[in-house]
């Protein structure tokens, strides 16, 4: 992780840097604005998710890509989150998909085993690869030997701290968070007012935080490459037991009121109306949480928990989303200009500002920081998450169906239909008839 953490910079260093990032060819690709070569009609799709701002940011990118060739015409297709992730996998798998697509890194491993959805970017010429940081591809979109999508920005998972209902409260949001405190603040906090909690619930954010807690008791993804499990039955029932004390103390909302903003937190009403405090979730999201607050109000980020005696470090850190180009896909070279142009070209990138993040391209960052449109909170974010970052996760560890099993269980004893004991032993026993599933 080393290169990694070169990557990521707060917004008062990145403007003073020079690194080895910088890509040979880029100057020259960029210059251009992937200017199409050819006067023919083209027509090319590109799918995305997210919020209002990273529309607007994206459609005035496609606006002056646009200009600069006037013979490609681009169909946005965009919306939030919630069921993305299947209509692209059932696109791909249909032929149907868009000529570009932005992609959820976990997703990755999934559309690249034994199948050939998504074009290998290390057989074309077009988009200078030297642009990323090795290590950073490799970790991260590199399966099976081939680069199947690139980053669009970094991301780094924080706690989201409403500063200003913090300060009225009391509550030092700032501090060096372990899961101890988590349970002893929210006591506090719903002990005085039963209709506070502490911090969001839906099962996507609580099964993270399970994962995230096996990482810190062994120091390796849930599952090791070779599909056996890296944690033992006693540290999965620990960390059930945290979420069940959680559940009790008021550091979540009850989940069934939780899981009706299940992927869109932000539209949770306890959100809206200052009822909860704090929000873990990835970097990016930083705008869709800020602007669902009431005008005033201060958002800004912190580091999520971990034992006192972690074995790594608290905050994923990786891709805030990717960009692909479908194989099947008949307008391949024009979309390789596309994507170059999105991640490298400056004016490009001032138009999208930090709507994912952190550029991942050095280039581009600068141009962000020089035009003011990186947001100091998701820096800080970033910067972090870099200097106590957790081991990646491996490809297997992100198997969808794995995710399933385990946010099943989650619900459980969320529900009190397990005890912690109960569950540590049905997250084993599913996990690893799964894992011979899967390794066949």
């Amino acid at each position: 992780m080393a290169k990694v953490k070169k990557l990521i910079v707060s917004a008062s260093v990145i403007s003073l840097l020079s690194t080895t990032l910088a890509a040979c060819g880029s100057e020259s690709q960029t210059s251009q604005g992937g200017a199409s070569d050819s006067g023919k009609q083209v027509n090319l799709r590109f799918a995305w998710w997210g919020n209002d701002a990273r529309h607007k940011a994206t459609l005035d990118a496609i606006e002056l890509y646009k200009q600069k060739n006037p013979n490609v015409t681009i169909e946005a297709e965009y919306g939030g989150f919630d069921g993305y992730a299947q209509k692209m996998k059932t696109q791909l798998a249909g032929g149907t998909a868009a000529d570009v697509l932005q992609l959820d890194q976990p997703w990755l491993a999934e559309l690249s085993n034994g199948n050939e959805l998504l074009l290998n970017l290390n057989s074309q010429q077009t988009i200078d690869l030297k642009s990323f940081d090795a290590t950073y591809l490799k970790d991260y979109v590199t399966y099976n030997d081939k680069v199947v999508g690139l980053p669009m920005g970094t991301n780094g998972r924080t706690l989201f701290f409403n500063k200003t209902l913090a300060d009225k409260l009391g509550i030092q949001y700032d501090q060096n968070w372990t899961w101890d405190s988590l349970l002893e603040e929210a006591k506090k906090l719903h002990d005085k007012d039963s209709k506070m909690f502490l911090m969001n619930s839906d099962l996507g954010v609580v099964n993270i935080m399970l994962m995230s807690m096996l990482k810190q008791r062994t120091n390796e993804p849930a599952v090791k490459d070779d599909y056996t499990l890296s944690f033992t039955k006693e540290q999965a029932a620990e960390a059930f037991s945290w979420i069940q004390k959680a559940y009790q103390n008021g550091v979540f909302q009850p989940l069934g009121e939780a899981q009706l903003f299940s992927a869109k937190t932000e539209q949770n009403p306890k959100w809206i109306n200052q009822e909860f405090v704090a929000i873990e979730g990835w970097s990016s999201e930083f705008s869709k949480f800020q602007d669902s607050l009431p005008k005033g109000t201060e958002l800004v980020t912190t580091l999520p928990a971990a034992f006192s005696d972690a074995k790594t470090g608290p905050a994923g850190i990786r891709p805030s989303m990717v960009i692909s180009v479908n194989k099947s896909s008949e307008r391949q070279e024009e979309a390789l200009k596309f994507v170059n142009f999105l991640l490298t070209d400056p004016e490009a990138a001032k138009l999208l500002g930090d709507v994912r993040a952190v550029p991942a391209v050095e280039a581009t960052r600068k141009a962000v920081v020089e035009a003011n449109r990186l947001d100091k909170n998701i820096a800080n974010a970033v910067d972090l998450a870099s200097k106590k970052p957790a081991v990646p996760d491996n490809a297997i560890t992100q198997n969808s169906q794995l995710s399933d099993i385990s946010q099943d269980i989650v619900q459980k004893v969320a529900f009190n239909k397990l005890t912690p004991a109960q569950a540590a032993d049905e997250l084993i026993k599913r996990y690893e008839d799964k894992l011979k599933e899967l390794k066949k």
